[in-house]
């Protein structure tokens, strides 16, 4: 049945407005196609809203995921703690000859070095594998005196 068929057939006992419409069934298709109009465009805006969503959290882990390069732990050192440890002496941060005796498991100094402590910035940016290359490192540095 078409919309046209379906305005004429109602039965001849609805009451005509003056201008020979009739109001209720009218009224109700407006408000019929405002409520499926809302409610299909508010779906349309929320499954758009959704994909912005999801694409912005895959471009922040691709951007984290970028920034670990599974570099060795002399590299991880170099950049990230050279400047302040020179060579794994005292410069504006403490030497590192005895960080075994605050540290004695590597869990505890993982745990230090990914928070961070004062000046020192915290290193949670390193991957588990480039943590260890730097623990490695770490334990590999010799001081001659």
């Amino acid at each position: 049945m078409s919309l046209f068929e379906l305005f004429t057939s109602f039965p001849s006992n609805f009451k005509r407005s003056q201008d020979s419409t009739y109001q209720l069934p009218l009224t109700a298709l407006f408000a019929a196609a405002f409520a499926l109009s809302t409610t299909t465009l508010s779906g349309c805006v929320m499954s758009e809203e959704m994909k912005r969503i999801d694409a912005v959290k895959k471009l922040q882990q691709a951007r984290d995921e970028s920034g670990s390069t599974n570099l060795t732990g002399e590299q991880i050192f170099i950049r990230n703690c050279n400047t302040c440890h020179p060579g794994g002496r005292a410069g504006m941060g403490p030497s590192l000859e005895n960080f075994g005796k605050d540290y004695p498991t590597d869990d505890k100094l993982k745990a230090f070095l990914r928070k961070g402590k004062g000046m020192m910035p915290s290193q949670e940016r390193l991957s588990e594998q480039e943590m260890d290359n730097l623990l490695t490192y770490l334990h590999a540095l010799t001081f001659e005196k």
